[in-house]
């Protein structure tokens, strides 16, 4: 009885050739299955940066038809010293913010950061809206409306502008504001952009310096008429 129960135990067991056998399956999967899950957590990622950004510019725009006003989408470009590529004036981050009548600003709005990895492509044949920047000038208080993270200060910040307006209409800043502008000059400082050039790509920030869409990426399109946003994706 002994020598059949032991038997029976060897016969249940495992060889080292078939153990061998189906690490070396398992390895062959997980090698295959990697690059594809990896591309779809980077595609997901993208996702959500790129519908939290649309939402955001549908508040914008609804904002300023329900307050009767016109407010701005503001697009923050600077070094960011936490990043992976710290060395780039990339756009990291955006605000919704109101322009009243004696010229003041109004944060309507905290900053959203783009997601880790994430940016707002700054190369003109891909972001073709946010073109124009301006430096952040300080608010009344001597403090500014947006400080980054990391050791950048608010004086180092530019940003590109969409402005919405109680039509629903919207308007990029082409024209590098100066000082004193009056009225008419601040007016004429934000243009109704041509249609097929009317629309900006999130990238992933290894991307930055691409001047060609990446094999992934996040596409809006604005018409300046509506302000309705198209998403487009590769």
């Amino acid at each position: 009885m002994r020598t059949s129960f032991s038997n029976r135990r060897s016969a249940a067991a495992f060889t080292l050739v078939e153990m061998l056998t189906v690490v070396g399956i398992i390895s062959l999967l997980i090698a295959l299955v990697t690059p594809t899950l990896l591309d779809v957590v980077r595609s997901t990622r993208l996702s959500s940066a790129g519908d939290a950004l649309v939402n955001r510019i549908s508040l914008a725009q609804q904002s300023a038809v329900s307050m009767s006003a016109e407010v701005e989408m503001r697009f923050y470009r600077y070094a960011d010293t936490t990043a992976d590529r710290p060395e780039d004036r990339s756009f990291y981050a955006y605000q919704v913010v109101q322009t009243l009548p004696n010229g003041l600003e109004k944060p309507l709005s905290d900053p959203y950061f783009m997601e880790s990895g994430v940016i707002v492509s700054a190369q003109e044949q891909l972001s073709p809206l946010l073109q124009t920047t301006v430096p952040q000038a300080e608010t009344v208080n001597g403090n500014y409306l947006f400080t980054p993270p990391g050791s950048a200060s608010g004086g180092d910040v530019e940003y590109a502008s969409l402005r919405f307006y109680p039509d629903g209409g919207m308007r990029v800043l082409t024209e590098a504001a100066v000082d004193n502008q009056d009225a008419e000059e601040v007016a004429n400082a934000f243009t109704i952009p041509a249609f097929d050039l009317s629309f900006l790509i999130i990238v992933e920030s290894s991307e930055s310096q691409k001047t060609e869409p990446p094999k992934n990426y996040y596409c809006i399109q604005i018409d300046s008429y509506t302000g309705r946003t198209r998403v487009y994706r590769p």
